[in-house]
């Protein structure tokens, strides 16, 4: 049960990377919001980027130490010359390592395509308007699914959950329904998104840093996200699996950008 846990979050798991001017507001007016009328607030710095969590999990209030997790973000082109953003997350999962890269639009975070490679299968989605198009290969055994499911629009993936909660427009009193990607769940999963709290909040690495709590409404997994209300930056999340009474947190050691 741990490491299928661990399979979860890494279908959900991904820090997001500071704010800076990227792209124009011309572009950003031009692109589709996945949501109609709630703007994501995202853009990029250029070039590869590199964030370092310190993960934890929490049993019956014993936090234990569960390595790290490296992120790794960068900016690319994909078809007629559209700017995406390459997220690759690499941790230990039971059995070797988990690697994922989810590709999104630069501008406006809609999914693009997911690869996912871990010990037990290897995953390859890519997303349209309206579909997630793919292949499931199990590991050892090679049996190969094909996957097509419905996704009645456009969506982000779940695997930049906190990415595109500190793209948005967090105020006090901010909720919103937002439609992530999870396979195991059929395809379009619809989460609610809500500001908890704006408050200070002392981190092991980072000392006090005023955030905004948000809560994400996770089937089986309901998440809680610190964003750093000046760089927006994600600084913690939580998952809180009530099944199993345990919890894993995410936070980050890698110094803020000025």
């Amino acid at each position: 049960m741990l490491r299928a846990a661990q399979c979860l979050l890494a279908r959900l798991s991904i820090p997001a990377l500071a704010l800076i001017a990227f792209p124009s507001a011309a572009l950003a007016q031009q692109a589709p919001q996945v949501v109609p009328g709630l703007e994501v607030r995202y853009t990029a710095r250029p070039g590869t980027d590199t964030v370092v969590f310190q993960r934890s999990i929490t049993r019956a209030g014993q936090d234990t130490s569960a390595g790290t997790r490296t992120v790794v973000f960068q900016v690319t082109h994909g078809e007629d010359h559209q700017q995406l953003l390459e997220v690759e997350q690499r941790f230990p999962a039971g059995g070797g390592e988990i690697v994922d890269t989810a590709i999104a639009d630069l501008v406006t975070l809609r999914a693009v395509a997911h690869r996912s490679h871990q010990p037990s299968r290897m995953m390859r989605f890519d997303f349209t308007a309206k579909t997630a198009e793919g292949t499931v290969v199990s590991i050892p055994g090679d049996s190969v699914t094909s996957v097509h499911q419905d996704l009645g629009g456009l969506i982000f993936d779940s695997n930049v959950i906190d990415l595109v909660v500190a793209s948005l427009p967090l105020k006090q009193g901010f909720t919103a329904d937002v439609p992530f990607f999870i396979y195991e769940r059929g395809g379009r999963v619809p989460m609610t998104v809500a500001v908890k709290a704006r408050t200070r909040v002392t981190f092991a690495k980072l000392g006090q840093r005023e955030v905004w709590v948000v809560s994400v409404s996770v089937p089986d997994a309901p998440a809680t996200v610190w964003v750093d209300t000046k760089t927006h930056a994600v600084l913690r999340i939580r998952y809180d699996i009530a099944a199993r009474s345990m919890s894993f947190t995410d936070e980050r050691v890698t110094p803020l950008r000025s």
